[in-house]
């Protein structure tokens, strides 16, 4: 009963999330895509947004039982709404890393936020409390709430609305018409006390606040509010936040994104007026949002716009849940320790900020030597996807000249020769006579498993974005080696490099290396024959 409660939470966390964030329309997606989705894999764009139908009823409506929460559970999956629909999410997302679950229990009992909630039920089971038909408190009652709590009578409005949406308070409708107000299954099982209750129930709230803290705070002026969307906004911050973890995103930069949504692209003087009127009258949104989900705990917010927000481990870890929910694929890590492995550390790098990962890594690297690390990361990556394996070559290439013999081995692997050749060549110059000669002049059809990676991971023509070329590209072919490494796939007989070369000069966004891969495109098409006596290109710079 405990465990499917649990999931119970799980899903009514998930359905108060989509039904804040179905408001948004298809230009509105293609924009927050663009902005936010470099770097991140294929974005998947079968299905048209017109697609996504069907509605939820409002969570924050009556609850007279837990089992009728969830109607949508038993809907096709194909007509629901869905996070990974609504945002344009591809199906696999960077790794997350957490501490223990025991930990995460911990930290959601130390939220200020949950202790409010803890002293509403608290005041819940003093007496017995009747609701109007907009399943509200009166106005004696809601100040003596208030009173108990110690908190302002308008912020118990909040405090309200969280609880109704997330089943901390439920509504109970007797015979002769009336409602009264109870305490929640949700709030009985945060007092159960173990770990999976806490974090389910934590969770629960977290969806509450994502949805309703905005509009609640429009809802307390209306007529302000008349000309501004407030709906979904704490859900676009909370996915932002989740898909730009690496790079970051500072206040400054969730404040423009809220306004920016809440008055529209192509905003009217009026709908301007009435954001200005409101931030005067009332704040900056943003900042109210930040505010409740730090009494939360589930944000970390700098003290300057130009700091950077965090999310904590536990919103880390309640976002997974849902996403993971809708089909997305993220991986979990655990905690740093000696045991981790490479596959563990190439998830990494892509999941939190440079300077923790640079960090880590050197730790990483330290701990085992640079000629053994280097080989758990090559050996990781012949084994890997096209994606995994340009991760792991890059990091093999921040280790340097210690990685050089690792890299001659490597040379025996198909998948990484073309790396290798490129790794050795241009750590040649760094490294003592003894060690050379390192390698014979590359061979250009080593390169044909490069492009053959670089095409793999190209999204259809269509639909190929410039800026995710240009970072797989990064990925691939070290920056200022450019032209040495074009020279020599003009010289393949391979058409996978032809395609690389082609589709390079076509979308890559960087004028400069566009030309040159053109060049080689057409020196590449001009030489293309089965038999070859000349001798590849030299590098253009000694090392």
């Amino acid at each position: 009963m405990v465990a499917d409660f649990d999931k119970e939470l799980t899903s009514l966390a998930a359905e108060t999330l989509r039904d804040a964030a179905q408001i948004y329309d298809q230009g509105d997606i293609e924009n927050w895509v663009a902005g936010y989705m470099s770097g991140f894999g294929a974005v998947d764009t079968t299905g048209s947004f017109a697609a996504v139908t069907g509605t939820f009823a409002a969570v924050t409506g009556s609850f007279p039982a837990v089992t009728a929460l969830f109607p949508a559970l038993g809907q096709d999956a194909g007509t629901q709404v869905s996070l990974k629909k609504v945002f344009r999410l591809p199906g696999r997302l960077p790794a997350v890393r957490l501490p223990s679950s025991a930990e995460l229990a911990t930290l959601a009992r130390s939220a200020s936020l949950m202790a409010r909630l803890e002293g509403l039920a608290r005041w819940l089971g003093r007496g017995a409390w009747q609701v109007d038909e907009n399943d509200e408190l009166s106005r004696a009652d809601a100040a003596d709430a208030a009173r108990w709590l110690g908190v302002r009578p308008e912020y118990l409005t909040y405090l309200w609305d969280y609880a109704l949406a997330s089943g901390w308070v439920e509504l109970d409708d007797r015979p002769d018409g009336q409602t009264w107000a109870v305490i929640g299954r949700t709030a009985w099982r945060w007092a159960d006390g173990d770990e999976s209750g806490t974090l389910h129930a934590w969770a629960a709230v977290f969806a509450a606040v994502l949805a309703g803290a905005l509009e609640v705070a429009a809802a307390g002026d209306p007529a302000a509010a008349r000309k501004l969307n407030f709906q979904g906004q704490g859900v676009l911050v909370a996915i932002s936040l989740f898909m730009a973890r690496r790079a970051g995103m500072s206040r400054g930069d969730i404040r423009k994104l809220v306004m920016k949504d809440v008055i529209g692209d192509r905003p009217s003087s009026r709908a301007r007026r009435a954001w200005d009127g409101w931030v005067r009258g009332h704040g900056d949104p943003a900042s109210l949002l930040l505010g409740e989900l730090a009494a939360l705990g589930a944000v970390i917010v700098p003290d300057t716009d130009q700091g950077i927000v965090g999310l904590t481990p536990l919103a880390l870890w309640a976002l997974r849940q849902q996403l993971r929910l809708d089909g997305i694929e993220i991986q979990m890590l655990s905690a740093a320790s000696s045991r981790t492995v490479a596959a563990e550390l190439v998830a990494l790098a892509d999941s939190v900020s440079e300077a923790e990962f640079s960090a880590e890594f050197a730790s990483w690297v330290g701990r085992r030597g640079p000629d053994q690390a280097a080989r758990e990361l090559l050996a990781f990556a012949a084994f890997s996807d096209p994606g995994s394996r340009l991760s792991a070559v890059n990091l093999v290439r921040r280790i340097g000249t210690g990685a050089h013999r690792a890299w001659k081995d490597a040379m025996q692997r198909p998948e990484l020769r073309g790396y290798a050749r490129i790794a050795l060549s241009m750590m040649a110059a760094d490294l003592p006579e003894s060690t050379l000669p390192l390698v014979l002049d590359p061979d250009p059809d080593d390169l044909t498993w490069v492009a053959t990676d670089l095409l793999a991971l190209a999204s259809d023509e269509e639909d190929l974005d410039p800026e995710q070329l240009a970072a797989q590209f990064r990925d691939a072919i070290p920056e200022g080696e450019e032209s040495w490494i074009f020279g020599l796939m003009a010289q393949s007989s391979s058409p996978d490099v032809a395609r690389v070369l082609t589709m390079i000069a076509r979308y890559h966004p960087d004028k400069r290396i566009a030309k040159d891969a053109r060049r080689a495109a057409r020196l590449a098409a001009k030489s293309r024959t089965p038999a070859r006596a000349r001798r590849v290109p030299a590098r253009a710079t000694a090392r």
